[in-house]
This record gives structure tokens, sequence and C-alpha cells, in this order.
């Protein structure tokens, strides 16, 4: 994993343009509040807590954490969207902001209504199944998937989030039908999937602590090559399947903030990133972190829109959440 870190002078002078910020003499000077569209327990949930920490610290102002699970992080994210232009409601969220423009006929929010502030990093989902399943490689999966269509069943963080849209790919791709199960974020399905209540799951490097521990078993991960994170599991490709695919974590705020703010927010982020405990939550989940800028962020989100698009509209891929 590639972990950005700066010199002690770099970060004091992040500190600086922090404190010289036309908004830093009247921001914040109340609680902010972090939401997050996803149960507690889960990476985007740790994110969110172990930088929201950080920024109570830095600025002296309660910074809370607010679980709005379900609606496949819609009802969050409308939350979101409703909330005053004024940086006093910060959205930290992942995938599904960008498949449910996607994959859903309706919304009841704009997605122009959030503007992207800072982007985490990147994940590569990794196929964990349960520890008591007969299945030891992706090809006797596909066997018996095929002879049993419908009985695999898959858990995810909900309808439209990246273990979902990588489940269903991999069914594409594999000429596999699988039942999907969603729930209202990653701890409650992974709970299910160690349960023996579900086969299995696509989630992040993360998972190697419960695979290390003896609780699941490593099947594929969907990246280009060998994952510094996932030590010894194959990839989707060595196996005969062309699956790469990933999430994506970042902050968002609504559109209208002042840009000022928005600035102010950033650079704080981005200075609590380098914080030992919080680099070490982050480099606990297994992601690629990155060090971009904000427009950065904005055209990654782009990217990444026009990659769904045409994975759903000229591959064929059939994924309905509706």
């Amino acid at each position: 994993m590639r972990i950005f870190k700066k010199s002690v002078f770099a970060i004091c002078a992040a500190a600086l343009s922090i404190a010289a910020s036309p908004a830093a003499a009247k921001f914040p000077d109340a609680p902010v509040t972090l939401i997050v569209p996803y149960s507690a327990g889960g990476v985007t949930d740790a994110y969110a807590r172990s930088i929201g920490q950080k920024l109570s610290e830095m600025w002296d102002q309660p910074v809370l954490v607010d679980n709005r699970p379900g609606g496949g992080t819609i009802i969050g994210t409308t939350a979101a969207t409703r909330a005053d232009p004024d940086g006093y409601t910060i959205l930290v969220t992942s995938y599904g902001f960008t498949s449910n423009q996607v994959l859903k006929s309706s919304l009841p929010y704009d997605p122009k209504a959030l503007t992207p502030i800072l982007l985490i990093g990147n994940s590569s989902n990794m196929f964990v199944i349960n520890k008591d399943q007969p299945f030891n490689n992706l090809s006797e999966i596909i066997e018996w998937a095929k002879k049993n269509p419908g009985e695999l069943t898959l858990a995810s963080s909900g309808n439209g989030s990246s273990p979902h849209i990588a489940a269903e790919l991999f069914a594409t791709e594999a000429g596999v039908k699988i039942t999907h199960i969603p729930y209202k974020g990653t701890s409650p399905a992974m709970t299910d999937v160690m349960g023996g209540q579900v086969i299995g799951i696509f989630d992040g490097p993360s998972s190697m602590r419960r695979v290390e521990a003896g609780q699941l078993k490593a099947i594929a991960i969907a990246s280009d090559g060998p994952h510094p994170n996932a030590q010894g599991v194959p990839t989707f490709k060595e196996q005969g399947i062309d699956l790469v695919f990933g999430s994506y974590f970042g902050f968002f705020v609504p559109t209208g903030t002042p840009e000022d703010i928005q600035s102010f927010i950033f650079e704080s982020i981005e200075t609590a990133m380098q914080d030992p405990k919080v680099a070490e939550v982050i480099a606990k989940t297994g992601i690629i972190q990155r060090n971009g800028t904000q427009q950065d962020f904005k055209d990654f989100l782009d990217s990444e829109l026009a990659r769904l698009t045409k994975l759903v509209n000229t591959e064929g891929v059939s994924i309905i959440v509706d």
C-alpha cells in the first residue's frame, strides 16, 4: 500500500494555510456533523470516526458522526443534500454515490447538490466466503453455481454499492446466476457471511484480518495484479475471469458551501490524515490512499461515472437495483 507522508515542515505549512484562511476566523464555531450513509462498524464509518476525532481536536469543536443507513446510501445522501451549505454538514461516502446515478431510474436528490471535497483513496474488491463452505478456489464455486442456479448467495452493503456491482459483474463474467442480499452496511452483511446465513461477499482487503484469523476464506481479488494487502490471494484474472473493480471513499459538502470554507475543510482533512493514529486506521483497511487536489477528486468522479455507464450500456451488464 502506498501512503503519502509529509515532512514536519509540510504539515506545519498546511496548518498555517488553514489558520490564514478567511473562513478560519468564523468556522467552525459550532458542532460539525459527518453523515455516513452506512451502519456503524464498516470501513466508511471507520474513516469518518478516526478523521472526525482528529478534526475535533484541531477545530476545538465536536465533530459528530451521524449514521444514516439504508436505501443503498440514498437515505444518508439525501439528508446531506438537504443540509444548509455552510460547512457544518459533511457527507462521508463511497461508491454508491456514483452507482446510484447510473442504476436508479430516479433519485430523491440531485447529485449536483453535493460538491466533492477530498478523495481518501481506492480499494479493490475481494471475494471472501464463509469458512465452512466446501469451496477452495474460484473454479469450484463457478462449477457449483452453474449446477445450482441462484443458490450462490452474495451479501452487500446495499443496493448499488461496490460489493453489489462487483458481485453482478462477477456473475456476468462467470456466466452464473447469483442471489444478491443487500444489507444496511458492511458490518451486518459480514456478520451474516461469517455466521453462515450467506455464502460470501465482495469486500475490501480489510477482510484479510478475518481470513488470517480463520474466520473467512479468500477466493480472489479484483485487482490488476497481486495486491500488497492481500498477500497470497489470486486475482480473478489469474483464475480466468476478467474482473478488475473496487470502491472509493471521500468527503462531500452541500453545493453552495462558500469556497473558503471548502478549502478550509479540505486542508483540515488533509492534515488530519497525516496523524499517525488516523493513518494507522486507513492502513488497516488496505486501501490505496490518494493525495490529490479537490479538482482531482472531481475529475476522478467524472471518470468513474463514465466507466460505470459504459459497463452498463455498452457491455450489456444487467444490474437492477430499483
